[in-house]
């Protein structure tokens, strides 16, 4: 039987302790599956991380990692999500070339119907910001690579908010 392999997000609130990352990230390896995209930052609860993967591999495989992290006493919280299921966003920087102002259909295009942002303007460069899905971030990308306007480029890990309550945290933690 042929597994269908998709993006699962593995939201995690962890200890903030050394080698817990480690331990999370050793699931993947043991099992061969790349990580597409991590982001750690504080959670809302003081001294508690929220970890956030993403990779592509099937839903079995996915709830044998969310198992085995489940069984660490760090970890005090995992769950494993579709992007729908949750409220998300990535943020992109581009550096273009200062001919993207010159083009002022599409710049106005990226000011007003894409939202995006001049963080910074000099004689060399533009540092842009743009936040969305990965998809949106993709296309803009593609479409200032195009245009041969795109000098670099970095992206962000999702970063996620869950639409439910997380049950039994706070219990954890006290």
């Amino acid at each position: 039987m042929i597994m269908e392999k998709k993006e699962y997000i593995v939201v995690a609130f962890v200890n903030n302790q050394i080698s817990v990352l480690n331990r999370i990230t050793s699931a993947y390896l043991k099992r061969h599956i790349n990580i597409e995209s991590l982001n750690v930052s504080e959670s809302y609860i003081k001294g508690i991380s929220m970890v956030v993967i993403s990779a592509i591999t099937s839903k079995d495989t996915t709830e044998r990692i969310v198992n085995q992290l489940n069984n660490n006493i760090d970890i005090l919280n995992v769950n494993f999500f579709l992007q729908e299921e949750l409220i998300y966003k990535e943020m992109a920087l581009y550096k273009i070339s200062p001919e993207f102002i010159k083009d002022s259909i599409f710049f106005n295009h990226f000011l007003n119907r894409l939202n995006g942002k001049i963080i910074e303007i000099n004689d060399g460069y533009i540092i842009a910001e743009k936040s969305g899905s990965k998809a949106e971030l993709d296309s803009l990308k593609m479409s200032l690579e195009r245009k041969k306007l795109l000098i670099s480029y970095a992206r962000s890990g999702n970063v996620v908010l869950q639409r439910e309550p997380i049950e039994g945290l706070m219990q954890k933690v006290s």
